[in-house]
């Protein structure tokens, strides 16, 4: 391997593959959050809602992997940046619980589980419980090839483990975010314990990149072997329905199952990610300069457009309570490309106010 990589780093500066990887992943997470919640009424989406959804489950854990990677390159790598960093993620995260909380509650949720929005866990919640861990992981100088070894370690002892459940429901949905959970209107997205080996591998695979000398023939490499890789998994997945697969064609909740990873699951997912992000390389050779430009933008803006199509998304859901629309998949594909739309449009707009905000 020493063809593919220097003693250090020469590969700095953005990596316009995983910016792309970072806007498809941010677009796959609002379609299946607008596939969740905007049920104005029962359509069958056939193919889409049997296979589809399970190749929308890699977005989140592409933008884990791309995240790691950010955390090899980003220049505010100090312990207290980190840590810092990952308070304001958190807090987000509470910004997005409010919402929850006023959509339930307003909807007519009694108040003991509306109350639950607050303690509620999504990528927001994870991200930023990621970075303080990393923070204290850098205090205690562990390599990155240490911390993918954690990573793995406790994602072995909580893969098989049977999900916990308390008898206080709002410490269940706490501990939630570190573990999986279960019992009465209880969801567990994404428990940092179960999803940490994502952004570990990323943050390795960052450190080989930077290191890379040749980046056509790595991605070269990666992309022959992930995709006969991916392709025997996939299959494999369907037939034998187990691990991730075992949810195809079940409703929201019981897809949300898959949350709960096996070592398998975990295995495919970073041959998925790695084979994405080697088609995202060479797309973005392909690419014009205006249309990287637009993905680096939209890449720099994905925190902000996270939150814009969660207001956005739980303001149709529930504007569609009193609104009596006869609902078509044409009105759906409208209101879904509106949602990308206008977040992406809201984002770069707040995203210019804080620059000038900042500079003033």
């Amino acid at each position: 391997m020493g063809k593919f990589f220097s003693n250090t780093g020469i590969n700095d500066g953005r990596q316009i593959e995983w910016d792309y990887a970072k806007v498809f992943a941010i677009f796959a997470m609002i379609f299946v959050h607008f596939l969740a919640f905007c049920t104005f009424s029962k359509i069958d989406y056939g193919y889409v809602e049997e296979y589809l959804f399970i190749l929308t489950q890699s977005s989140a854990p592409i933008f884990m992997f791309a995240m790691g990677i950010g955390m090899v390159y980003t220049r505010h790598d100090s312990v207290r940046e980190f840590v810092v960093r990952g308070i304001k993620l958190l807090l987000l995260g509470l910004i997005i619980n409010t919402m929850y909380f006023l959509s339930n509650y307003s909807s007519g949720v009694p108040l003991e589980y509306s109350l639950l929005s607050f303690l509620a866990n999504d990528i927001l919640q994870f991200a930023g419980i990621a970075f303080i861990m990393v923070g204290i992981f850098k205090k205690l100088n562990l390599s990155n090839t240490q911390i993918l070894l954690v990573g793995i370690l406790l994602s072995l002892i909580v893969s098989y483990h049977p999900d916990v459940t308390l008898h206080n429901m709002y410490l269940n949905q706490f501990l939630g975010n570190f573990i999986e959970t279960s019992g009465q209107n209880i969801v567990s997205c994404f428990p940092f314990l179960n999803w940490f080996i994502i952004p570990a591998a990323g943050m390795l695979f960052g450190n080989d990149l930077r290191r890379c000398r040749d980046k056509d023939k790595l991605y070269k490499l990666i992309l022959r072997y992930t995709s006969i890789t991916a392709v025997i998994l996939l299959i494999l997945g369907f037939i034998t329905r187990e691990g991730m697969f075992a949810v195809t064609g079940g409703t929201v909740p019981e897809k949300l199952s898959y949350l709960h990873l096996s070592m398998q699951d975990i295995i495919l997912l970073i041959v998925i990610i790695l084979l994405a992000g080697s088609i995202f390389y060479f797309i973005s050779k392909k690419a014009s300069p205006k249309i990287n430009n637009f993905i680096t933008r939209t890449s720099k803006n994905v925190t902000s457009i996270y939150l814009i199509q969660w207001a956005l998304i739980l303001s149709l859901t529930y504007i569609n309570q009193f609104v009596d629309v006869e609902s078509s998949m044409i009105l759906r594909i409208i209101l879904f490309l509106a949602v990308i739309i206008l977040s992406i449009i809201m984002a770069e707009g707040f995203e210019k106010i804080k620059r000038h905000i900042n500079r003033s």
